[in-house]
This record gives C-alpha cells, sequence and structure tokens, in this order.
C-alpha cells in the first residue's frame, strides 16, 4: 500500500534552528518522499537557500525537486486601519506528488498522487 507521510511543524519547531538547519531538514524529508506543512514560513533568503539545495540535490530518477505553496492570511495592524499579508501556512513537497493544486487568497487544497510514481524513496 502506497502512503502519504504528512508532517506538521508549528513555527515554535523551526524558529530555534538557523537556515541551513531548517534547509536540510525540509530537503531530507522531501527527498524521503514526505510533505511538510509549516505554520508561518520560510523568509526570503532561506526559500532561496532551500531551492538551491535542492537544485544540487535533483536525481531524475529518484528525486525531481520541490514545490512548495504558501497560504497567507491579512492581519489588521493599527486599529484596522491597514491590513498586511502574513504566511499563515506553508506546504512544501516532492514535486512529482504534488499533482493538483487549487488555490485562493484564503483557500489552498492539494492533491497528492501516491500511485507508483516513486513515493517511497527511502
Amino acid at each position: 500500500m502506497n502512503e502519504l507521510k504528512m508532517d506538521f511543524l508549528s513555527s515554535d519547531a523551526l524558529v530555534s534552528r538557523t537556515s541551513m538547519e531548517k534547509v536540510s531538514m525540509i530537503v531530507n524529508k522531501v527527498k524521503k518522499g514526505d510533505v511538510l506543512v509549516i505554520e508561518g514560513g520560510l523568509s526570503p533568503s532561506e526559500e532561496a537557500e532551500l531551492i538551491e539545495a535542492t537544485m544540487r540535490e535533483i536525481d531524475i530518477e529518484n528525486f525531481v525537486g520541490i514545490d512548495i505553496y504558501t497560504l497567507e492570511k491579512d492581519e489588521k495592524i493599527f486599529f484596522g486601519l491597514s491590513k498586511k499579508k502574513t504566511v499563515g501556512l506553508t506546504i512544501i513537497g516532492p514535486a512529482n506528488l504534488m499533482k493538483t493544486v487549487k488555490k485562493k487568497s484564503n483557500f489552498l487544497s492539494m492533491i497528492a498522487d501516491i500511485g507508483d510514481s516513486g513515493a517511497s524513496m527511502h
């Protein structure tokens, strides 16, 4: 039976890690076929490091890369006079599994293909 493993990480689980520790942990989990759901997200520089690290790890037969999707939320600041967007959730998974994603401003739907696509890359 093919399975999809999803890890849910709170922002507290990542706050004490360095950027390289975060990137390394994410790449290792995604290479195994896991999908990560992270409260909040990565900084732009961490996301760039993640993409760089992923590009070095690509192996056409076993690891084709990652997909990253973020769900933002509006936060009111200054007594509701102004809004800013913050990241609510980030989903990171193997590119070959994350087949269908529908995204609207406050909604994200993902279908993972765990058929015989090599999801079990352990």
